[in-house]
């Protein structure tokens, strides 16, 4: 059994997480591998804070640099207090990875206090997670540029997020207004709650996938103001339920004082009606054009006069006039009191415009339907882009499949010409074979030698282009269920004498111990995996191979890590699985191995990946 010490050493090396051991004059006093990893330091760098490369540095989420005396560390050393999941990146030339978040705890042994230093490598998370947040900022930033608020509500979780717009509409700044749906709930109008709260808990059911509603919302100095909230279904779990509802909030507190003063004033306009820039119209419950303003009169083509002799069923497309009508009906029947809806109109001249469409209704002091208003935006233009956006795709989904077929009939013509020269070329072979027994000095001839070179050159090309095009074609292949351990056993029986003389450790964590996949497929992965790793090691360096299996996003992944030479990633990036590229001089390379790998596995609906530093080493990911 190992001594105490030694086995919570070796627990401690094996973990993924790097751990660091210092007292209170700040000395580390213990660490492990994983902990040089992730600091890019050796152990005498580590040791010794004044001989960190140089431009090695730590900086804050925002990239500042982090002082000594503010390192998680020294925080706990100062107070005495824990720091927890501290984000902290390490900067090596300017350039920051891996991303880390430090724990840190005071521990109070036999031999004094310590502080212990955990770091946990996040650079995958930090950066998706960065990714999402940006995503979030620029829809937010588009949505309130429109002038819009926004809100985003996570129902399980009963998470909300409420935009500044909204908060500045009803007066607040931004700190002013917590992100709790209360927030909204509680400024409801008293009367209007009831209808207001009826509507959220069927579109919280998942009775409504929308919803658009009017109501008055409460602002900080007291007042009420009109807004639309609108909302959408985003998510649903598995059994429908709503799990995420977005939508906007948009002040149309104006649009309801109009509203207002139009009963008020027996439904006369202001002058504000006749400079709109948007077409305005009042309509009659039949559909007649009462009163349209210069705007639509502009947009339709149509003098007032000519207007108002005809209804907007006359110079709609009939295939949205049935969408126009049932709308009219449901405000009509007070299921609704507004509608915004997309639609063509006919130009005078015939020509087909597409327009915006928000209508409300008014009613008269009998509680009679007196008009609609209606507030119409011309958007041709967007439609006319939408258009072209999908003729354009239409147009590339046609040249991808031109060009697959183009792609099969070219590897069906690789594969009748590599298969009709591999006899000719075998037999030429044969033939320089069997030269020297009747002509014996036909050895001596320089050309000779050249024909023998040129012969083994030919049959070598034509053999390693029919095992491309075969992987590429044998999508029909049988699955094996095939175990890791046993595939590795032949690897490494097959590759005995390089991993004997190059003194290799080979270290395996197979969390996943077999795979449903063509066997001879795996063989010829891992062997050309492992012999690039055996091949390509550091002079008067050991080779030390990691190979590592796990899933991933429900799919099978192996990896193998090298500590060999690396493959300089800005140069040959491109051309990594690329056929003939070769990178390292001095080695007998035919830079066919990876090309033949890269297409097995993306035959088979898979796909490999490479992460590699010069003199660092190469990690190579395949997911099945």
């Amino acid at each position: 059994m190992l001594p105490e010490v030694d086995f919570f050493k070796a627990v401690i090396d094996s973990i993924e997480e790097g751990v660091l051991l210092q007292n209170r004059a700040a000395e580390i006093v213990g660490f492990n591998e994983k902990a040089l990893q992730l600091l890019h330091l050796s152990k005498p760098q580590l040791l010794n804070p004044g001989s960190h490369p140089e431009g090695w540095e730590l900086v804050d989420a925002s990239g500042a640099v982090i002082p000594e005396d503010q390192y998680p560390c020294q925080l706990t050393l100062q107070t005495g207090a824990p720091q927890q999941d501290v984000l902290t990146g390490v900067k090596v030339k300017g350039k920051i990875s891996p991303w880390l978040k430090i724990s840190t705890k005071l521990l109070t042994l036999n031999q004094g206090a310590f502080v212990m230093v955990t770091l946990l490598d996040v650079t995958e998370h930090y950066w998706l997670e960065d990714e999402l947040r940006q995503s979030e900022e620029r829809w937010h930033l588009a949505v309130d540029g429109s002038g819009l608020g926004v809100w985003d509500w996570r129902v399980e979780r009963q998470e909300t997020y409420f935009s500044n717009t909204w908060k500045k509409m009803i007066g607040y700044s931004e700190t002013e207004l917590s992100n709790d749906i209360r927030e909204w709930e509680d400024r409801i109008h008293p009367d209007d709650k009831p209808r207001v709260m009826g509507i959220i808990k069927r579109l919280t059911r998942g009775e409504y996938s929308t919803s658009q509603i009017e109501h008055r919302l409460r602002c900080k100095d007291g007042s009420y103001k009109w807004i639309l909230t609108s909302g959408k279904v985003m998510t649903r779990s598995a059994s429908g339920k709503p799990l995420r509802l977005v939508g906007t909030l948009k002040d149309i507190h104006d649009r309801k004082m109009a509203e207002q003063q139009l009963r008020l004033s027996e439904s006369k306009f202001s002058k504000t009606f006749y400079f709109s820039s948007i077409g305005l119209a009042l309509v009659s419950p039949e559909g007649a054009w009462m009163e349209v303003n210069p705007a639509l009169c502009q947009m339709l083509g149509y003098t007032q006069d000519e207007l108002q002799a005809i209804t907007f069923q006359d110079i709609t497309h009939p295939d949205d006039l049935g969408a126009d009508l049932d709308n009219v009906q449901r405000m009509l029947s007070r299921e609704i009191t507004s509608y915004q809806m997309e639609k063509r109109y006919f130009h005078k001249d015939g020509h087909l415009i597409w327009v915006l469409l928000s209508v409300s209704l008014v009613w008269d002091t009998a509680g009679q339907p007196s008009f609609f208003i209606s507030q119409i935006i011309d958007i041709s233009h967007s439609k006319n882009l939408i258009a072209q956006l999908e003729d354009n795709n239409q147009k590339l989904r046609i040249t991808t499949h031109d060009l697959e077929n183009k792609i099969h009939q070219l590897e069906e013509f690789n594969r009748i010409v590599s298969h009709n020269l591999r006899g000719p070329a075998g037999n030429v072979r044969l033939m320089l074979d069997l030269l020297p027994t009747d002509l014996p000095q036909a050895i001596e001839v320089p050309a000779f030698q050249m024909l023998l070179k040129s012969s083994d050159a030919l049959n070598e090309t034509l053999a390693d282009l029919m095992n491309i095009v075969e992987a590429r074609m044998n999508k029909n292949i049988a699955y094996d269920t095939c175990s890791f351990k046993e595939v590795l056993e032949k690897t490494y029986s097959a590759l005995e004498g390089q991993i004997l003389n190059s003194h290799a450790r080979i270290e395996e964590d197979l969390a996943l111990e077999t795979v449903a996949y063509p066997k001879i497929y795996l063989e010829s992965i891992l062997y050309n995996l492992l012999s690039n790793a055996l091949k390509y090691s550091q002079k008067g360096v050991y080779p030390h191979i990691k190979i590592k299996t796990y899933t991933a996003k429900g799919r099978t992944v192996l990896s193998v890590r090298d500590n060999g030479l690396g493959i300089d990633l800005k140069r040959y990036g491109n051309d990594i699985f690329k056929l003939k590229k070769i990178f390292h001089k001095g080695f007998d390379s035919r830079g066919v191995g990876l090309f033949l790998v890269k297409n097995q596995i993306e035959t088979l609906g898979g796909t490999i990946q490479v992460k590699s530093k010069p003199l660092v080493g190469s990690k190579f990911i395949v997911t099945f």
